[in-house]
């Protein structure tokens, strides 16, 4: 559910506004956010107006420090939904937790809401649905209206296509004009037909209401008309003569036939150019078994479009041709985005020569930041935009002294960075780091972790007093988390070091939170109970249950030859489609909910993700878990 921008009470503001004045007076400034200038309602509105949505989270943040309620509440949901708008769920859940009381009920309203909104982006779709299912509806009609629409979607993410449709029938009855009421019925349609296609399954005789049958068979035919566009008119035709009457009946001819619209959030029309696509893999060469899964996920996605407004797609090989000749290729035979190319030399090569049209979509990092130039984007399966969220997940649960294990060499070296640079902009620190690999992981943990020098004290102690002392090693007192990086090479036949590392900190260091990043883990389940305990981002497209595991599951037989683990390639090509698509036809309905991710585009054109988190079970498996808890 895309965030709605929470403008501030006239009364908030007016205090507020008399705040500064007299701050002015008294000739006194008032605390600001880093780098944006003094805290104020007008600089924290602009900095949203120009999409900069983190920097006035920070400073609604700074302004719900400096006023009393009722006034900090409203910043401090205003804060809640500027992090929701920067893809930062974990930002966003650390400041609703943190809004004390003093709640006016229309407070607490928005304040329930935004707690589903929340644990929404969070991947947290089954207790978000049970918290929303049980918030009173208001009696105004567009906060009721609110309520309804968050409800449906959550219900669909929960796997409760009944509950949606009930909430879409109440969202229906409360409409004040003839607009919201086809604003509502486009909304449930297009609920229902994205959830099925990320592959929720619904069965209309699970209910005995015939208006919620009805919705439900209709959502089906919507879905089906995505494959078989040509089937659609006799299929409502035939749904029509069952359901007489039915309130979908106004939309459904205009929602499903009419090729090539669909209607967005808000009910904008967005019309699909099926221009063609270059793809740019590497489709001969050392990387090619990657490219060809990339290639594979981008394909399946695009077959799932309707097939009137599926775009044509291209390839061109840079395993066999310069990067350079394959951009050049694909323009002179009229492409109208790139995707592409796959590994970080050629996306540098790429970005070098890329002559500004058509738009193109780089699946890779090209390191540093800022912009990388017009009609430039850049996605990739970044372990790096895991250490950041990680950093932010150990500020946000006050940890801010961190211990931080990484690989020797160049990609440990940069996923420590990012970690580090994400740590301490918030004013955390790193208090130590250490490079591992195989060689002797006990000697360097209890080096890093201050063991040998407890263990000296005590046989220094011992010396002293001429006996014995019963000792108990404990790791040094400024140490709050440890973040390890996971990292196993492509085709790793040898044992995952974290295999070793993690019982030695449980040892050592049994209390201390311990993160790791994805890559950690083995494609053997049984090799990752060596990780039992810690706690791990994963993708959507890693789990056991949800509407990524459904596309998995869907699509086992084109990946499974390369292994669950490699299968990450497949997801990311999948979502590498969808994103092109978006961002080729302008949509604004970010993030969008991946396989590999929630996805985000930034202002500079990065693609970010924000994973799940799970917790390592004894049986090897990751489950997904709330990372605060002990």
């Amino acid at each position: 559910m895309p965030a709605t921008q929470y403008r501030l009470p006239l009364k908030s503001r007016a205090a507020l506004a008399a705040c500064l004045l007299a701050t002015v007076l008294a000739g006194c400034a008032t605390p600001s956010a880093p780098g944006t200038g003094p805290a104020s309602v007008g600089r924290a509105e602009r900095l949203l107006q120009q999409n900069n949505p983190a920097a006035a989270a920070q400073m609604y943040e700074q302004l719900a420090r400096d006023n009393p309620p009722p006034d900090r509440n409203d910043f401090a949901l205003a804060a809640t939904r500027a992090w929701l708008a920067a893809n930062r769920a974990d930002d966003a859940q650390r400041v609703i937790d943190a809004a004390g009381s003093g709640f006016t009920p229309a407070q607490q309203f928005e304040r329930d809401l935004l707690r589903g909104e929340v644990a929404m982006a969070r991947g947290q779709y089954a207790p978000a649905w049970q918290q929303a299912s049980r918030i009173p509806a208001p009696v105004q009609p567009a906060d009721a209206s609110r309520l309804f629409l968050l409800q449906q979607q959550l219900a669909l993410r929960a796997g409760q296509p009944v509950e949606a449709v009930r909430a879409g029938l109440e969202r229906d009855r409360v409409a004040s004009s003839d607009s919201e009421r086809t604003r509502a019925r486009r909304d449930l349609l297009n609920d229902l037909r994205s959830a099925i296609d990320r592959g929720l399954r619904v069965d209309p005789a699970a209910s005995n209401n015939a208006m919620v049958r009805g919705w439900l068979e209709i959502g089906q035919i919507a879905a089906a008309a995505g494959r078989s566009p040509m089937s659609a008119p006799a299929a409502i035709e035939r749904w029509v003569s069952r359901f007489p009457g039915h309130p979908a009946a106004t939309i459904a001819a205009s929602e499903i036939i009419t090729p090539g619209e669909r209607i967005a959030p808000g009910g904008a029309a967005v019309v699909t150019n099926a221009s063609s696509i270059g793809l740019l893999l590497p489709l001969t060469g050392d990387n090619a078994a990657y490219a060809a899964l990339t290639r594979d996920g981008f394909l399946a996605a695009i077959a799932r479009l309707p097939e009137n407004s599926r775009p044509a797609v291209r390839f061109y090989d840079t395993g066999a041709m310069p990067v350079g000749t394959a951009i050049q290729n694909a323009r002179a035979e009229g492409a109208g985005f790139l995707v592409g190319p796959l590994t970080r030399e050629e996306v540098q090569t790429a970005a070098g020569q890329h002559p500004g049209t058509p738009p193109m979509m780089l699946l890779n990092n090209l390191g540093g930041s800022g912009f990388v130039g017009a009609n430039l984007y850049q996605y990739a399966l970044a372990p790096e935009d895991e250490a950041r969220q990680i950093a932010r997940q150990m500020l946000g649960s006050g940890q801010r002294n961190a211990l931080v294990l990484a690989p020797a060499g160049d990609w440990g070296n940069r996923v420590a960075a990012a970690f580090a640079e994400e740590l301490t902009r918030a004013g955390g620190r790193v208090v130590a780091q250490r490079a591992y690999d195989r060689s002797d992981p006990m000697a360097r943990i209890t080096a890093v972790l201050g063991i040998d020098e407890s263990s000296d004290r005590h046989q220094k102690v011992q010396g002293i007093i001429g006996g014995e002392l019963v000792f108990v090693a404990r790791p040094r007192p400024d140490i709050d988390a440890i973040f390890a990086a996971g990292y196993q090479s492509p085709g790793e036949r040898l044992i995952n070091p974290l295999r070793l590392i993690n019982p030695l900190l449980y040892r050592y260091a049994g209390d201390i939170p311990v993160y790791m990043t994805q890559d950690g883990l083995d494609a053997d389940t049984q090799a990752n109970r060596d990780l039992a305990g810690m706690r791990v981002l994963v993708t959507p497209w890693m789990l056991e249950s949800g509407p990524a595991a459904d596309v998995r599951v869907a699509t086992e037989s084109i990946w499974a030859a390369h292994g669950l683990r490699e299968s990450r390639y497949f997801a990311f090509g999948y979502d590498a489609a969808n994103l092109a698509l978006a961002i080729r036809n302008g949509s604004r309905n970010w993030p969008l909910a991946g396989l590999t991710g929630r996805l985000n585009l930034t202002p500079e054109g990065r693609v970010e993700r924000s994973l799940i988190w799970a917790r390592m079970s004894g049986e090897g498996t990751a489950q997904p878990a709330d990372p605060a808890a002990p």
